[in-house]
Parts: C-alpha cells; sequence; structure tokens
C-alpha cells in the first residue's frame, strides 16, 4: 500500500509539473498549436484528480497517524492543483484576449508586429517564472517521494515485528498445548493405577470373605 500510494505521488508531481510547462507554452503559440496545448492540459488536470481520488482510497486502509499524516499532504496537492486550475483558466482567457486583439490590431494598422513582440517577451518572462515554480515543485515532488518511501518502510518494519510477535505467541500456544497432552497422559496414569488399586482390594475383601465363611464352616460341621 506504501509503494502505491508513493507511486500515485510521484505520476501526481509529474502530471502536475507537465501541465505547469505546457500552460508556460500556452500563450506564446500559434493558434493550432495552442488548441493542441489546451486539451493537453484539460486532459493532464483530469488525469491529476483521479490520481488524487485514488490517493484517497488508499489512506483511508492506513492507521490513523499515518491517515491523518497523509490526508493532509492530499489536502495541499488539492491546493496545488486547484492553483494550476485557476493559473490556466487565466492564461487561456488572455490568450484568448490577445488573439482577438491581434486581429483587430492587424486589421486597423500595420503596427501590430510592435505589440506582438511586446506580449511575447511578457510572456517569456511569465513563463520564466512559471518554470522556476515547476522546479521548486519538482524538488518538492522528490522530497515527498523520499518521505513516502520512510513511511513505507517504517510501516514494513511494524508488520515484520507484529509477525514476530505473533509467531512467539503461536510457539508459546505448541508448547502449552505439549505440556496439557503430557499432564493428560499423567493423569490417565493414575487414574489406570487407582482403578488397579481398588480392584485388588476388592479382591481381598472377598478373599478375606471366603475364608472367614470357609472357617465358621468347618467349625460348624465338627
Amino acid at each position: 500500500m506504501a509503494d502505491l500510494l508513493q507511486e500515485f505521488q510521484q505520476q501526481f508531481a509529474t502530471v502536475t509539473a507537465e501541465i505547469t510547462s505546457k500552460i508556460c507554452l500556452i500563450s506564446s503559440r500559434e493558434r493550432a498549436e495552442r488548441r493542441s496545448l489546451i486539451q493537453d492540459v484539460e486532459n493532464l488536470v483530469g488525469e491529476a484528480k483521479e490520481l488524487l481520488e485514488r490517493m484517497e482510497l488508499e489512506v483511508r486502509d492506513l492507521e490513523p497517524a499515518q491517515r491523518e499524516k497523509l490526508g493532509g499532504r492530499i489536502k495541499s496537492y488539492q491546493v496545488e492543483l486547484k492553483r494550476l486550475e485557476g493559473e490556466y483558466s487565466r492564461v487561456k482567457l488572455s490568450a484568448t484576449t490577445n488573439e482577438a486583439s491581434m486581429r483587430a490590431e492587424l486589421l486597423e494598422d500595420g503596427y501590430a508586429g510592435v505589440s506582438v513582440g511586446e506580449e511575447q517577451r511578457q510572456s517569456l518572462l511569465d513563463n520564466t517564472e512559471t518554470l522556476e515554480r515547476t522546479s521548486v515543485r519538482l524538488s518538492q515532488g522528490h522530497k515527498i517521494a523520499l518521505e513516502t518511501e520512510h513511511i513505507g518502510a517504517q510501516i514494513l518494519n511494524d508488520l515484520y515485528s507484529q509477525r514476530q510477535t505473533i509467531s512467539h505467541a503461536q510457539e508459546r500456544l505448541r508448547e502449552t498445548d505439549a505440556d496439557l497432552d503430557q499432564s493428560s497422559r499423567v493423569l490417565n496414569t493414575m487414574l489406570r493405577r487407582v482403578l488397579q488399586n481398588r480392584f485388588i482390594l476388592y479382591a481381598a475383601f472377598i478373599a478375606v470373605g471366603l475364608v472367614i465363611a470357609l472357617a465358621i464352616y468347618f467349625s460348624v460341621s465338627r
């Protein structure tokens, strides 16, 4: 389970980094390529949401302490995805608005190239800032993956300790069963001896009675 959570988190970090990278390209591409990028971003956002849902399902089966810790991390992922969706909407709207504005300016005069150049420079600045945030996010994703690996190792250690405890308990149970079997055999032996002694005692009583009866009989017959 810990390995699966770690895999989901790594996939989420990769997907969000790809979303950020494509968002950076939207405003600086031509119309056809921009539409393709927009479709890619929407598909990646859907994939990220699906990964978050899977992580939530996996976290439900963990111990309370681990569930609380990883649950908080998933909430931060959700906030990050919301922020990316907001940034995507802003860039998409800006690109659409700029496209309409550029068409209008081209129709009005022949100086649209200057405006386009300024917009591209601003777009490059925005993209640089976004790429820096992406780098930070990838570093955070790597750190999270290492933390998740550590948590997984702790879980495995706990499971090993529990298995050892169960093995010791089973061994003690087998020893107890062996002691009970031995005690049962001793009791059975003692019971047989008691029955044998009782039989011998009864036989002695009968023999004494016969001797007395014979003695009386011979005494009377004389």
